[in-house]
């Protein structure tokens, strides 16, 4: 099992990043690569259509409100990934905040390049989070 973790320094509060984040279905609207977000089973599961017709199913497994954290499993999908779990969490820092974005996984591929993409693909999202939130 592999394990890449990116974090984001955000000037905005706790709050008002976990807002964002909490919306699972949501992701479209700041998350780089999406065409659109189908939101289905209670806003729990999400089709991701990216630009190229391909189709990611994710599904929401876990959220603590209180430690504004969210966990989620890729279902199905044409990703490098197998048994894929990942957990964003928003940690309140002074007045602002930080975004800590951990996946877990066992690669389809060469370990360390799988990785890079997984780090790659949490670092823009994560610069995407702030661009969206603080532009």
């Amino acid at each position: 099992m592999t394990e890449v973790t990116v974090t984001g320094e955000f000037q905005s509060p706790a709050d008002t990043i976990w807002a964002v984040v909490r919306d699972f279905c949501g992701v479209g609207q700041w998350l780089p690569g999406i065409a659109r977000i189908e939101a289905a089973n209670q806003n729990k599961r999400r089709h991701v259509h990216l630009p190229d017709g391909k189709l990611i199913i994710e599904d929401e497994v876990f959220r603590d409100e209180a430690a504004m954290t969210l966990s989620y499993v890729i279902v199905e999908g044409p990703m490098p990934f197998a048994d894929y779990q990942a957990t964003m969490t928003v940690l309140p820092k002074g007045s602002g905040c930080q975004v800590r974005w951990v996946g877990r996984f066992t690669p389809k591929g060469p370990e360390e390049k799988v990785a890079k993409l997984a780090e790659a693909i949490y670092g823009s999202g994560l610069k995407a989070l702030k661009r969206f939130v603080e532009p």
